[in-house]
């Protein structure tokens, strides 16, 4: 049983509950700036892609997608200050990192990547507080960890996570408001709610949960007003459907999402 452990300017741990099969993972949050919130779920590209043409006809944003047991599942809110977004995919990671300089170069910063079904899905926006994104990608873990320390370095926070077809993703961004940074990689969903509950005892919030080539990634940032946050995990659709209703009646929004197994 492994846990990797990295921070910027302060020290972190990481890790949740057990299932044997895949689940959704889901981090809610208050005091998120969102005054309301939807999502999607789709069993393909081209229909993800109506659903969220539909969604943005209705005044909402994409804040986060995910692929898991076969589906898409896309997250919307409204009072993101974005005033523009765009969404691409590509098979080849090399194209896709052509086509985030090519929306780069029209205004675009990239806000969140997601693999699934041969496929790596950008999201993109105009306007929101983030400045200078950055993606990166690196073939091997640790070439990646150097990455993010030497962003960190240069005043950059990682803000998304993405593993899949032996490549490590990530978007980094400076005035996110964050005060520092803290990560761990932990084998087993099991090892990983002792510590978010330790870690939010420190202060520290979730910023996102990946599941990244068979562990956990658990990125954490501490923000100048720890928001209230919880997290929860179903394995069945309409079970998570339901845990995300239960949330939105207390005043909950969603704001990432994940698929993985223990």
């Amino acid at each position: 049983m492994k846990t990797i452990l990295k921070t910027a300017l302060v020290v972190l741990l990481l890790p949740v509950i057990a299932t044997a099969e895949d689940f959704w993972v889901g981090v809610f949050a208050k005091d998120t700036g969102y005054t309301d919130q939807s999502y999607t779920t789709s069993k393909s590209l081209s229909r993800l892609k109506t659903k969220i043409d539909n969604e943005w006809a209705k005044g909402y944003d994409i804040i986060d997608i995910s692929y898991g047991h076969d589906v898409w599942m896309a997250l919307y809110a409204k009072g993101t200050g974005y005033t523009q977004q765009a969404y691409m995919h590509r098979r080849d990671i090399k194209k896709f990192a052509q086509a985030v300089n090519a929306y780069a170069q029209q205004g675009f910063k990239l806000i969140n990547v997601e693999y699934g079904a041969g496929e790596w899905v950008g999201i993109f926006a105009k306007g929101g507080k983030w400045k200078d994104t950055v993606f990166e990608y690196s073939r091997y873990r640790d070439d990646f960890e150097k990455n993010i320390i030497k962003r960190w370095s240069e005043g950059y926070m990682l803000v998304d996570v993405e593993a899949a077809e032996g490549y490590w993703t990530g978007i980094f961004a400076k005035n996110t408001g964050f005060k520092s940074e803290a990560y761990v990689i932990a084998d087993e969903w099991e090892e990983v709610s002792p510590q978010i509950k330790a870690k939010w005892r420190d202060g520290y919030r979730i910023v996102n949960i990946e599941y990244t080539a068979g562990e956990w990634f658990l990125l954490f940032a501490e923000y100048p007003n720890p928001r209230e946050e919880l997290f929860a995990n179903n394995e069945d659709i309409e079970d998570f459907r339901e845990t995300i209703r239960k949330y939105w009646k207390q005043g909950y929004f969603l704001v990432d999402l994940a698929d993985g197994r223990d």
